[in-house]
């Protein structure tokens, strides 16, 4: 590689185009002390080498009104019918394809946004399937996603703003439970301790909710929240969040081009708000996509934004599906929270199988998986489990946190 050296600078690199907030190109560029050209010349020439190919976002699953549907589906096929792939690669809601070892062929992930939406594209599933040889397939659904793409959801973390500014120095003085010291930290730290939760407040009137259960109903943490709040002698009008805390059309459209509908070049708003005039026919102003986008980060919808890469041209050789029986059944959980702070474990469900929690782990060298089930069951109460390696990432660009 000329303009970027090795595989190890290739991959810090990569990992700098990721962030919690909506990036541009002069903010990674300040971020990583390079001139703008400097920049753009090095992103394209990993584009070039295809390692990487396009930004995108990660997308909490647990949003309002309906969760995301997480479908797997593992499928028998013949090495002599090609087109039985190419035609799954043409299905949008699916995220990832791998040729793996084992009774099946091919495991693909598929992401929904409604029930409906699951059932049409079954539907194509099942003409698809019609045509192969084997027509042997199945279904996994999930039940729960404790982890996606390296991020945990075990704590969600939202934020709104008061219609006021705070004067942070009395309400510290009157209240002797919080913690304030300006000189380390600008924010008001306190907590719930029922909710086990912690409450963060800035002097511009910016409110954090921190370690939220990924159970817990959000509108009624923030009712309890603003009660706190006001016993604390903490008194606004009104809060700017609890008008239509469900997603709606648009949400839902700006969380699709933001996924799906990036370039090389972060999306800017007046770029989306051309999407909505020209291909949704929807008048939709600049300022009202920001503040939506704003809305979704706030809320814990937007999970992170980041790049499409090829996980192998950055250093990840090894990945496998591993399914696990724990020995107590009623600890699914309890495990479950354990191994998603395991950063080899990018992806990690719930499912309803025999073996009821299937991860995705990732491995620098392939060699490290054996070292990597080893300490798993010297650290874990495991019964069993099952492990498909893959041989193939048909589709072969995707996005986890890089460690």
């Amino acid at each position: 590689m000329s303009d970027i050296k090795d595989q190890k600078e290739v991959q810090q690199f990569v990992k700098n185009l990721s962030g919690k907030t909506k990036l541009n190109a002069s903010k990674i560029s300040n971020v990583m002390g390079l001139s703008r050209q400097t920049y753009q010349k090095k992103v394209g020439t990993l584009r070039e080498q295809n390692i990487i190919s396009n930004f995108t976002i990660n997308i909490n699953p647990y949003i309002r009104p309906n969760n995301l549907k997480y479908v797997m589906i593992e499928i028998k096929t013949n090495p002599k019918e090609p087109n039985i792939v190419e035609e799954l690669l043409t299905i949008p809601q699916m995220v990832m394809l791998d040729g793996i070892v084992g009774e099946y062929s091919l495991f693909a992930l598929f992401i929904f946004n409604s029930q409906e939406e699951y059932y049409q594209t079954l539907n194509l599933i099942d003409e698809t399937m019609a045509k192969s040889y084997f027509k042997k397939y199945q279904i996994i659904e999930t039940i729960r996603v404790f982890k996606t793409n390296g991020i945990s959801l075990r704590n969600l973390k939202i934020s709104f703003d008061a219609a006021k500014k705070f004067d942070l120095k009395r309400i510290a003085r009157t209240n002797s439970e919080i913690n304030y010291n300006p000189e380390k930290f600008p924010g008001l730290v306190s907590s719930i301790k029922d909710l086990n939760v912690t409450i963060v407040i800035f002097e511009n009137g910016k409110i954090v909710i921190d370690g939220l259960n990924r159970d817990v109903k959000i509108n009624e943490v923030e009712a309890r929240v603003e009660n706190y709040l006001r016993k604390l002698g903490i008194k606004f009008d009104e809060i700017a969040h609890n008008q239509n805390s469900d997603l709606d059309k648009i949400d839902y459209e700006i969380l699709s081009i933001l996924r799906d509908g990036q370039g090389l070049k972060p999306i800017s708003s007046y770029e989306m708000k051309n999407i909505f005039n020209t291909q949704l026919n929807l008048e939709i102003s600049q300022s009202t996509i920001h503040n939506r986008i704003k809305k979704l980060e706030q809320q814990g919808i937007i999970l992170n934004y980041t790049v499409n890469f090829s996980p192998v041209d950055i250093g990840f050789k090894g990945k496998y599906l591993l399914r696990i029986k724990p020995k107590d059944l009623s600890k699914y959980n309890d495990l479950a929270s354990r191994l998603e702070l395991n950063k080899n474990i990018t992806d990690l469900f719930r499912i309803g199988e025999q073996y009821g929690l299937l991860a995705i782990v990732r491995v620098k060298k392939v060699e490290d998986y054996s070292s990597f089930i080893r300490k798993l069951y010297l650290t874990e109460e495991i019964e069993d489990t099952f492990t498909n390696f893959i041989l193939d990432e048909l589709k072969p660009y995707t996005n986890f946190v890089i460690f």
